[in-house]
């Protein structure tokens, strides 16, 4: 059975129809009006670090809003919030959809690609909370009380599940490599007459 795009024929070929959900989503992933906008490594590149910002900036306000009442915590998380949504589509765009996508709709070379990118973010992260908890174990011993640090203890575990969630995305989205010239669109030199 012949359909229109690779990610129904991949679908097709795993023999299983999945829901309506599992179709919609696998279409959205693999749209193709998204890959101008990460075509290069380049591009791919500032749309990671953009998101990594935005997701900075989503998080201080976040915090923000529970440690003061002023009103510029609310604005920075709703600006945030309506920059970070459109970058976590281009993020799975690029990705297609390789961390959202149910294991049965992905193939061989996905499901180690997706596995690849739990390793190092796991990796990534253990480190992370460990010199995270190293430091606060230092500011108790050195004499800070635990009420001092509860702030800031509330603070790094926002972060670390905030990192603990987005890291697998980023980290797939930087090891996107560049898609293959089809052979139509490459040019060929003129033929040399003899």
């Amino acid at each position: 059975m012949t359909t229109g795009t690779h990610g129904e024929e991949r679908r097709m070929a795993t023999g299983t129809d999945g829901t309506r959900y599992d179709r919609w989503l696998l279409r959205t992933m693999n749209d193709a009006r998204t890959k101008r906008f990460h075509a290069s490594r380049g591009a791919r590149h500032r749309i990671v670090a953009a998101h990594v910002g935005t997701t900075a900036l989503g998080l201080t306000g976040m915090v923000g809003c529970f440690a003061s009442a002023a009103l510029w915590p609310v604005v920075s998380l709703l600006v945030a919030l309506l920059v970070w949504v459109p970058l976590t589509g281009l993020l799975n765009s690029m990705t297609r959809g390789l961390l959202e996508l149910r294991v049965r709709f992905l193939d061989e070379r996905q499901v180690a690609e997706r596995g690849t990118a739990h390793l190092w973010a796991y990796r990534i992260n253990s480190w992370l909370l460990t010199a995270a908890l190293l430091g606060f174990y230092v500011l108790w011993v050195a004499g800070t009380s635990m009420a001092d640090l509860a702030g800031p203890l509330a603070a790094t575990g926002l972060v670390a599940y905030a990192v603990h969630r987005l890291l697998p995305l980023w980290i797939a989205a930087l090891r996107v490599r560049d898609e293959p010239q089809d052979d139509d669109e490459e040019e060929w030199p003129a033929p040399v007459s003899a």
